[in-house]
């Protein structure tokens, strides 16, 4: 529900959603029309429709088990890099990199500004410094990666950076001199 929606928007939603849906099963049984119903309002409803794909493959082909390494993740219908990383960090405290579009704003104006990470190459490096940048340890890794995640969107925001009250402001590339 999060991906491309804010959390003020989606916390009634999800709340909703879990009492008609409280399990992999309930929501693998339920039929198309009454996922959607459920759905009505949040938008972007291919979500809605692979996260019923999903519940029914995990359990009818993986006897309701989620499985917890990206590699894995990324077989499931509508898991991409960034659901796969943030489900094998943050559910299962694996060492998985994960880049959204706060993350992605971090990594490029900390480290580099010269990288243009809308592109298909810019993507690919702001990804491989992700991982090179992870801690040795999943527990670690469940940390860096919401802080990161926390830091582009409190503090290095896309329209209103708080430069001055930025924690990696000495180390940043995106500003001229450091506080």
């Amino acid at each position: 529900m999060l991906q491309q929606t804010q959390v003020s928007r989606v916390l009634d939603f999800y709340t909703r959603f879990l009492d008609r849906f409280p399990t992999l099963d309930t929501l693998a049984a339920a039929r198309p029309k009454r996922v959607m119903e459920a759905w009505e309002g949040l938008g972007y409803y291919a979500r809605a429709r692979n996260l019923h794909k999903l519940a029914r493959h995990v359990t009818r082909e993986q006897e309701g088990i989620i499985p917890a390494e990206p590699s894995s993740l990324r077989e499931l219908p509508g898991i991409g890099a960034y659901t796969a990383g943030a489900v094998a960090s943050f559910a299962y405290e694996r060492r998985a990199a994960l880049v959204d579009t706060n993350v992605a704003r971090v990594l490029h104006r900390v480290f580099a500004p010269h990288v243009k990470p809308k592109t298909g190459a810019g993507s690919k490096v702001l990804w491989e410094m992700a991982e090179r940048l992870l801690p040795r340890t999943g527990k670690l890794t469940w940390t860096h990666n919401q802080a990161l995640m926390e830091l582009g969107a409190l503090v290095c925001s896309a329209r209103a950076p708080k430069c001055g009250a930025c924690p990696v402001r000495v180390s940043c590339k995106s500003v001229d001199s450091p506080a």
